[in-house]
């Protein structure tokens, strides 16, 4: 009996301990998944430092503001068209730089969606009034400045010259392939007319590295796609697929709606982009030799120069209808003018005056997204007409991606490291952005009641375009880069949930750990 008694102690101590097991390891799980919760909401919160930058920008627009009413008066009041516009980029640009904070998704998305929520939910419509839409026009005129010669200023030029048929055909071929399938599909979906279908081809098929290229570039420092360079692949091929979309696209803008004759729009169309680059050439050099090297204000004259000279070849590109013309010379003139400064001591994409462009991108960006997904009119859509428009751009991606992954195959890149590159060619953004009104300020005053409901459909389409590919963009590429440029990373794809911060976080020194992590380099700012 005691034998007995003993073993039934036994087995019940057992059974206790087993149970004491079993319910501390479930609940060390579910405290490390509250710290990891914790750590990530965190991570999310705005540090002191960030807390006091946004508190100075703040305070900057309140004195603007402030200031704007001696000279404008009643315009600049609450309720006028001017305040009202002013309030929604502020209102897009916090809800973006919130939405990246806590999710994959880039702030453009954020932007522009709060673009397209006021426009349909708000009360007025502020581009009725000629000051607020004369404002968003000359504005795109200033955005293409600013983008082609932001991009430029970090394309690595060594990596192209040893890599071109890699870097080129990833930069046209799934270009060319999207822009012919959107013209297709518009034609057989939408009933566009041909010029219509490949007016918005040329639009769509531009793809937006400035989305994906942070979170590569944090892929890239945890040593994840290093073998085949994937980084500097997407980057430069990114940047030169943008150059070939503003030649292109301007050939066929001024050919679609600059009236002339026939023999006069092709010999344009064929000059137009040589045209650019020897422009390019010659301003990038004079923005090389004026002024000195050593000259104490020669970062400040050198964007002064390179940024008076894109304005003006934009408004007489514009003028004399040679589309193409000044975004091809506004990249080749920065490109030129980078790669002399590097051979005086001015490292590519490190140097003062790719610093001045990424700070007024970063004023301008929020102006940007949130006017062009002001151009979303919901009232115009049924929802038949909705499917097929997603119908078309989700085919017409679809041709891209497969074209990027054979592209990405023939020149030897892994299976895997393929699918990844096709997924970075998803995102839709910037260029399309820009472009978004082109076709409604081009259309000739008599064209047809077709044509101009056709021109204003374009911006819903592009608006639409935007929302969707931007945002799987983002997700995709963090979910999936972990998986595919390395099959035994340890790396979650939280890690790189924000990719980018508004502040360097690393020149900060009470920045906490999380945020030195999280860094930015130095290619995020790729086009």
């Amino acid at each position: 009996m005691n034998d007995i008694n003993r073993t039934d102690q036994n087995d019940n101590i057992r059974q206790n301990k087993a149970t004491t097991f079993e319910i501390g390891f479930k609940t060390q799980d579910k405290q490390k998944g509250r710290e990891s919760i914790l750590n990530k909401l965190l991570s999310a919160i705005p540090s002191l430092v960030e807390t006091k930058q946004y508190i100075g920008v703040l305070i900057c627009g309140l004195t603007l503001w402030g200031t704007s009413w001696f000279l404008f008066k009643d315009a600049v009041l609450p309720g006028s068209y001017i305040f009202n516009m002013s309030g929604v980029i502020i209102a897009a640009y916090c809800f973006g730089h919130a939405l990246e904070r806590f999710t994959t998704i880039n702030p453009v998305v954020g932007m522009t969606f709060m673009g397209a929520l006021y426009r349909n939910l708000g009360t007025t419509n502020f581009l009725e009034n000629s000051t607020a839409d004369s404002i968003d026009f000359h504005l795109r005129r200033i955005y293409p400045v600013i983008i082609l010669t932001k991009g430029p200023l970090s394309w690595n030029w060594e990596y192209i010259k040893n890599n071109p048929v890699k870097v080129f055909s990833l930069a046209t071929l799934p270009w060319i392939i999207e822009c012919l399938s959107t013209a297709f599909l518009a034609h057989i979906l939408l009933n566009y007319q041909w010029k219509w279908g490949l007016h918005l081809g040329a639009i769509l098929s531009s793809v937006s590295p400035a989305v994906i290229v942070p979170t590569v570039v944090a892929l890239k420092e945890r040593g994840l796609g290093t073998k085949h360079e994937i980084a500097l692949l997407v980057g430069n091929a990114g940047g030169l697929d943008t150059a070939f979309t503003e030649g292109i696209f301007g050939v066929t803008n001024s050919a679609i709606f600059y009236e002339a004759s026939l023999t006069y729009k092709i010999i344009k169309g064929l000059l137009a982009i040589f045209v650019g680059i020897c422009l390019g050439i010659a301003w990038g050099v004079l923005c090389d030799v004026i002024p000195d090297h050593n000259d104490l204000y020669a970062p400040t004259v050198r964007s002064l120069l390179i940024f008076g000279g894109g304005i003006l070849v934009t408004y007489a590109g514009g003028y004399l209808g040679w589309g193409g013309t000044s975004g091809v010379a506004i990249m080749v003139c920065a490109g030129v003018a980078a790669t002399r400064w590097s051979r005086r001591g001015w490292p590519i994409n490190d140097n003062p005056v790719s610093e001045v462009y990424k700070l007024l991108w970063r004023i301008f960006e929020p102006m940007l997204f949130t006017l062009s997904g002001y151009f979303l009119d919901v009232s115009q859509l049924n929802t038949k007409e909705l499917c097929l428009i997603i119908g078309c751009i989700i085919s017409a991606l679809f041709l891209r991606m497969l074209t990027a992954f054979l592209v990405g195959l023939a020149n030897n890149l892994s299976i895997k490291e393929s699918v990844f590159v096709s997924v970075t060619w998803i995102p839709k953004a910037i260029v399309e952005a820009v472009l978004v009104r082109v076709a409604a300020d081009s259309i000739l005053a008599d064209a047809s009641e077709e044509d101009k409901r056709t021109a204003a459909q374009h911006a819903n389409i592009i608006v639409i375009a935007i929302l969707i590919t931007s945002t799987a963009g983002s997700v995709l590429t963090t979910a999936l880069g972990p998986i595919l440029l390395s099959q035994d990373s340890r790396i979650s794809p939280g890690d790189f949930y924000r990719a980018q911060t508004l502040s360097p976080a690393s020149s900060f020194h009470d920045s906490s750990q999380i945020r030195r992590n999280n860094a930015p380099s130095t290619l995020s700012i790729y086009l």
